[in-house]
């Protein structure tokens, strides 16, 4: 019986397009006009918006922007079709996620060919996936250039044609540049590509003449884009007053307390923790804060199975992907911020793959194996859209009204405003959008309310020391400050 279920499955695999429209279907049903916000999609989507008014790259009126432009680059064009783009952005993403199965199906099925079409499955149905689908982040994005990145590059060392291998590299220098300017950290994809190059000459694939003029044509320009944004971004912030609200990636780098070596450990805990939990179907939101906790030792197995099956990748393919992993894991590591799986996600396909080649001596039942990983990590993602997303999207999206009303009556009152911390979230976020201006959360900076000029509060909060009630909107009040009267001498 498991015989012919995985001769089944390995039929499919071989006429794969009746399959992959199938995967892109679940994603289609979810195209919708609601907006998630959270802080970064505000940004992202204020610096779009800039674009495309010809405004230059402005974050929330400031030329400090804190984050790279390419996210914002690619769905900038959403904002010439209305002002509230969030169905068109909806469905942009939906085009990104399509062109990302793509490309996953296309690089496994040059290293996992039995399985391509069920690992492009489990990637696909992935919960985490999902959750950044449904937000305007840079995550799905850059999993989409990235993907083909590396197909690129590989393609460049793989080529024995002097002429494919030319169109490979400027491909694959195009993508790295764009995905190093929707995440800074996309060049390490580079740095993978160096030490591919280098074992492909040690092998003798690839003439030293050819590496050197490889490695330069991609690094370089990619490279270069960096250092130019992270210099930009470092003049900016001095220059501007949101350099103290929105920081930069590097002073996120460089910035938290502690030994390093603490931070490094405990780095090491949430990456590790972070592959389990893009691994094991329901355990997305698992967590074990120290290392001695269950959830951390389940994550640990995983992850050294992960492991196993990806220096099988490494020694056998020499992959640009595979290669980067661990530099790439290092510096999530060191870096040290709990950021739930979003960090890691990129590294999905990777990891599937990594499953599959530690599986490949039981022969018999590792697609039938896959397939049951396939439809749990289906299970999970739509019970926690249908669950948890849906009434989510519901509840934020009825607030657009109390926002519109709010900017209605703070659109041309220049100062800061600051939201009390009754305030709900999404009606926060909402406002900041409309008005494209920062809105300081009161929960995590109360200090922040010295510096505002107006106040967003409940309308059940009684009183605002320093402050009166200007106007009412929408179960929240709007306060601006008392200015003291001055004294005239007589």
């Amino acid at each position: 019986m498991s015989i012919r279920i995985e001769d089944w499955l390995e039929r499919q695999n071989r006429r794969p397009v009746l399959w992959l429209a199938i995967f892109a279907l679940p994603l289609a049903a979810q195209i919708s006009g609601w907006w998630l916000p959270t802080p970064d999609s505000v940004a992202y989507l204020s610096i779009a918006r800039s674009i495309a008014n010809g405004h230059g790259l402005r974050d929330l009126g400031y030329t400090h922007l804190a984050y790279p432009p390419g996210y914002p680059l690619l769905i900038s064009a959403a904002f010439l079709i209305s002002p509230i783009p969030f169905i068109a952005i909806s469905v942009m993403q939906w085009l990104m996620a399509v062109i990302l199965m793509l490309g996953v199906y296309r690089w496994s099925s040059q290293r996992a060919q039995p399985a391509a079409l069920l690992l492009t499955g489990i990637v696909m149905a992935n919960v985490s996936l999902w959750i950044y689908y449904h937000r305007t982040l840079s995550e799905l994005a850059f999993m989409t250039v990235m993907i083909w990145t590396v197909v690129a590059l590989n393609g460049g060392i793989e080529a024995r044609a002097p002429n494919r291998r030319v169109i490979q590299i400027v491909a694959g220098t195009a993508l790295l540049a764009m995905l190093a300017m929707i995440r800074e950290v996309g060049i390490l994809f580079g740095a993978g590509f160096l030490m591919a190059i280098g074992f492909a000459v040690g092998s003798g694939k690839v003439k030293w003449r050819d590496a050197l003029w490889m490695a330069a044509a991609v690094i370089i320009p990619g490279a270069a884009g960096v250092a130019a944004f992270m210099m930009y971004d470092q003049a900016t912030v001095r220059a501007a007053h949101a350099g103290a609200v929105l920081g930069t990636h590097l002073s996120g780098f460089t910035g938290p307390a502690g030994p390093l070596a603490a931070r490094a450990i405990e780095g090491i805990r949430l990456q590790i923790s972070a592959v389990g939990r893009l691994v094991v179907p329901g355990m997305f939101k698992a967590y074990g804060h120290r290392w001695l906790d269950i959830n951390v030792a389940v994550y640990a197995a995983v992850f050294g199975l992960v492991v196993s099956g990806w220096w099988r990748c490494v020694r056998r393919d020499q992959d640009v992907y595979a290669i980067t992993f661990p530099i790439y894991f290092a510096m999530y590591a060191l870096w040290g911020f709990d950021a739930d799986t979003r960090y890691l996600l990129p590294m999905l396909p990777l990891i599937v793959v990594s499953l599959w080649r530690m599986m490949e001596p039981y022969g018999s039942w590792r697609l039938m194996g896959l397939a049951a990983i396939a439809v749990l990590h289906f299970a999970v993602a739509s019970g926690y859209w249908a669950m948890v997303e849906i009434p989510r999207g519901r509840e934020c999206n009825s607030q657009w009204e109390q926002a519109s009303r709010l900017a209605d009556g703070l659109r041309n009152r220049p100062g800061m405003i600051f939201a009390d911390g009754d305030v709900p979230e999404c009606a926060r976020l909402m406002l900041s959008f409309l008005l494209d201006r920062a809105v300081i959360d009161g929960r995590i900076n109360p200090a922040g309310i010295d510096g505002a000029r107006w106040v967003v509060a409940s309308a059940n909060n009684q009183r605002v020391d320093g402050f009166g009630t200007e106007a009412e909107a929408g179960g929240c009040k709007i306060l601006g400050r008392i200015q003291a009267t001055p004294v005239t001498a007589r």
